[in-house]
């Protein structure tokens, strides 16, 4: 149940009446048992991470054969694809920092050799810029944000051994 409501806020997150979304963060921050929270985000966290490396991996290299006139049209869902579930990995994130339950994620994250050789191959291409100017912004506040969640667990922990 709480998987669902998770997707329900993931996709309904741009909507212009955010309550729903707001509601959901309120209620998990309020729930009693913060480790299926935690088991619930992060696997809401693996599956958006997985579609978005899957995409980029898609369109970095395809394997169809065919004209461009038949080529183009699947880049482009693979990128809307990418940027899509990339979007839902931001908010997916910044939920996770904010109940202090990131560490899956920041581990997850870390560990991506083969989509970083995938982003690099789609950002060499120009067609991104015109189909998915946003999607350099959205991988980088991803991680910005998971940066800045280790930063201050290492500063927390470091200030508490101080003399």
């Amino acid at each position: 149940m709480l998987h669902g409501l998770i997707l329900t806020a993931i996709h309904n997150h741009n909507h212009p009446n955010m309550a729903f979304a707001k509601a959901f963060v309120k209620l998990l921050r309020d729930f009693s048992c913060r480790e299926s929270a935690r088991r619930v985000l992060d696997k809401s966290f693996e599956s958006s991470l997985k579609v978005v490396k899957e995409s980029l991996e898609e369109y970095s290299s395809p394997d169809f054969s065919g004209d461009y006139s038949e080529t183009e049209p699947i880049q482009r869902l693979n990128l809307h694809t990418a940027m899509t579930n990339g979007r839902h990995l931001l908010w997916l994130t910044e939920r996770m920092i904010e109940l202090r339950v990131a560490d899956m994620a920041v581990k997850e994250w870390s560990d991506q050799a083969a989509f970083i050789v995938d982003l690099q191959r789609a950002f060499r291409d120009d067609a991104w810029r015109n189909i998915v100017p946003g999607l350099p912004a959205v991988v980088l506040r991803c991680t910005c944000k998971l940066a800045n969640a280790v930063a201050g667990i290492i500063l927390a922990s470091r200030q508490g051994f101080e003399f």
